[in-house]
């Protein structure tokens, strides 16, 4: 009866809403509607007169976009500017590639912004690399983007800069390849934001030395396009450490030699030593108190040096980066990519930089002490050497980061060079076994697909900078309330991971929400193993929200700060410290967060976080799915992030707050939508803030085998046996 139903009301839907099903319902899916749900028997027929209709008009394949050297070219202006040239507007462009350009002259009024330094010396062989160049003419961004607009109507993403800003941190391609209204807006932004830092910081006076490392390796073709850039600074106080890692052929240091500049020292390596050795070559030969890196494919912008260096100094910062330009390989007629494919940038998050990079030396700067303090680049690496000088680096300082496009960066513009890249899925796994020789801890464990995982603590130096932030923490009791069902093993191991890096005193309720009997029997056997556990009892299934207020119900008479845990977590060290740490250190604090970090393959980390590479752990507290970035500044001197919601696997939370909520609603649905109502009343109605913290880490395992931990012989010793020592 229910299929006769249901087959009739389809043909009660009207023809305009059929048509879009068969358009965009997956195929043959709007047929099953009909004839999935239809009676064994056949159909009916109903015969309908023959009505002719016409063919759809195919659309018309879009035109090849227009070489990005002819849109920047204006004919007609050329015309004027240079009366010689062919009249024909055709002629007149192909007489500027074969002849105009080398000789200096401009394609476009544009390119008459260029600002030649004074003490700029450029041969006359390389002075078409500036005046044939947008990006060393000044030529305003959106200008020479403006053919990779795809739509000159709006999309959703964001409206506003701040929008664009906070999705950022997690989407370092937001700005991609095929730009519609709102991204040229975006850069547009940012180019308007560097001219105007550019005219502030211009009146300075250039009073400290920059050294520039530049290493190369038969690439006498591009380097003459990097050193070019370098000499355009209009932040004069320069010197070029050119390291040539044993090239082949005498041709690249002939080329550098044609540049009569004082401020450019050569230094070529007798034998070929790699990517790291070389740079750490050109750190040695150099004397500035501050570095900056410079590829021989890349270019900077002429306001690179000026600006960096300024924001440094005016944010008292150690170490900056920019947003840059990605393209694909390089066009020499209009002397950018010959293909476009992103503008990169992320505001500091460090969680994120630890999945993926997205900061490069083209737009990076720091002071020259750091080194001393983290060490040089590691020549044990040959791949991500820069990725892994910028978490060292991280681990004792925030870089700031500066949202103008001050580098460009050509990938696959040339062959060769200094670095190998033979073998990617191994220098990966080099990089990625030098993060957790960093961290003092660490533990294995597989995932109910079998996968093998390792979680690791902060780095030793972030730890020890963060303990003497610790260090002014009061002694309290923390009630840490578990809700359970149907687990064993990974509520053993959350304990276990407690017991070994929570330093008393705390105690623990272990929620048991309507367990089999054969499971409540074996939870009742964990007091035995760990002191300050108990165990209650939720006779029905009835939901994660009742069984969490359960346990409040039981702790919140002791007036003492409740933490709300889920029973698949694993907790590293400090965590619960640093979790205190925020609500000591801000009165207006009403829920405090960690870094909720999946392991890799994770399916939510795909959404969640669409920048990061799923391929490795992945912290997603910070969430482009839940858009939940209030202010990213809140607290920059401990790199505290406000959000407008966080889902509760794990919160620290004021006893007044949660009695003043009443616990969480429990009667208006699932237990994540509990989540939002929790969140929404902290803020609205209470005026109180949700904070993250970076420095507390805890895995959400979501189902996992436990395994001995490999950092320690005895593996998990039971809490009684061996009570945790202060972290």
């Amino acid at each position: 009866m229910m299929r006769t139903i249901l087959r009739s009301a389809f043909f009660f839907i009207p023809q305009p809403v059929r048509q879009w099903m068969r358009a965009f319902v997956p195929n043959g899916i709007h047929h099953n509607i009909a004839r999935g749900l239809a009676p064994s028997s056949p159909p009916i027929q109903v015969s309908k007169p023959a009505v002719s209709k016409p063919p759809k008009a195919q659309k018309p394949p879009e035109p090849p976009r227009e070489a990005t050297a002819k849109q920047l070219f204006d004919a007609a202006w050329y015309l004027t500017r240079y009366p010689d040239a062919p009249a024909d507007h055709e002629e007149a462009y192909r007489d500027y590639l074969a002849a105009g350009m080398k000789s200096g002259r401009f394609p476009s009024p544009w390119y008459e912004n260029v600002k030649f330094p004074a003490r700029a010396r450029i041969p006359q062989e390389h002075a078409y690399r500036v005046t044939a160049s947008p990006i060393l003419c000044r030529v305003p961004v959106t200008r020479y983007l403006a053919p990779y607009q795809i739509k000159n109507i709006l999309h959703r993403r964001f409206d506003t800069f701040d929008q664009y800003f906070h999705l950022a941190v997690v989407t370092p391609d937001l700005l991609g390849s095929d730009l519609w209204e709102n991204d040229l807006r975006i850069i547009a932004c940012m180019d308007s934001a560097k001219r105007r830092l550019a005219a502030e910081y211009s009146a300075k006076s250039p009073d400290t030395l920059i050294s520039i490392i530049m290493p190369t390796r038969n690439r006498p073709d591009v380097i003459g396009d990097a050193i070019v850039s370098v000499i355009m600074q209009s932040y004069q106080e320069w010197e070029l450490v050119i390291v040539d890692d044993a090239s082949e052929e005498p041709a690249t240091e002939a080329i550098v030699r044609q540049f009569d500049d004082k401020r450019i020292k050569y230094v070529r390596l007798d034998q070929r030593a790699g990517i790291s050795a070389a740079r750490n070559a050109g750190i040695e030969h150099s004397s500035g108190r501050v570095l900056a890196y410079l590829d021989d494919d890349d270019q900077w912008d002429p306001d690179h040096l000026l600006i960096l260096f300024n924001q440094l100094r005016s944010h008292g910062a150690r170490a900056a980066y920019s947003a840059y330009a990605v393209w694909d390989r390089f066009d020499p007629e209009s002397r950018l990519g010959a293909g476009f494919k992103a503008i990169r940038f992320a505001p500091f998050n460090r969680s994120f930089l630890e999945n993926t990079n997205y900061i490069s030396l083209v737009a990076f700067m720091h002071e020259r002490e750091l080194l001393a303090e983290v060490g040089r680049f590691d020549p044990s690496l040959t791949r991500h050497v820069d990725w892994d000088l910028f978490l060292r680096m991280a681990e004792v300082t925030r870089p700031i980061a500066v949202p103008c496009i001050l580098g460009h960066s050509f990938q696959g513009r040339a062959t060769g060079g200094v670095s190998d890249c033979t073998d990617e899925e191994r220098y990966l796994v080099d990089f990625r076994s030098k993060m957790a020789e960093r961290s003092d801890w660490s533990q294995p464990f597989a995932t109910a697909d079998g996968a093998e995982h390792l979680a690791t603590s902060l780095g030793r130096r972030a730890r020890k900078v963060r303990r003497e932030r610790l260090s002014v923490l009061p002694t309290e009791s923390i009630q840490i309330v578990i809700p359970n069902y149907e687990s064993r093993d990974e509520l053993e191991m959350c304990l276990r991971s407690i017991a070994e890096h929570t330093p008393p005193p705390y105690e623990i309720l272990i929620v048991d929400n309507g367990s089999s009997e054969e499971t409540y029997t074996d939870l009742l056997k964990l007091p035995l193993s760990f002191d300050n556990v108990r165990v209650i009892r939720e006779e029905a299934n009835s939901g994660f929200s009742f069984a969490v207020n359960r346990g409040l119900n039981e702790v919140l008479s002791k007036h003492e700060k409740v933490l709300i845990l889920n029973n698949d977590t694993l907790v590293t060290p400090d965590w619960l410290d640093e979790l205190r740490y925020v609500l000591f250190k801000h009165n207006d604090a009403g829920m405090a967060v960690p870094r909720q970090v999946l392991p890799a393959n994770s399916k939510a980390s795909r959404y969640q976080m669409p920048g990061a590479s799923i391929r490795f752990e992945c912290d997603i507290n910070l969430s482009a799915h839940h858009n939940n970035i209030l202010n990213l500044d809140f607290d920059v001197e401990d790199g505290l992030v406000e959000l407008s919601y966080a889902p509760l696997f794990c919160g620290l939370f004021r006893p007044e707050t949660l009695e003043a909520l009443g616990g969480l609603d429990s009667g208006n649905g699932a237990h994540y939508r509990s989540d939002w109502v929790l969140c929404d009343g902290i803020r609205r109605l209470l005026g109180q803030r949700i904070i993250y913290t970076p420095h507390s880490k805890i895995y959400h395992l979501q189902g996992v085998a436990t395994r001995k931990r490999k950092s320690s012989g005895d593996g998990f010793l039971s809490q009684r046996s061996a009570r945790p020592q202060a972290s």
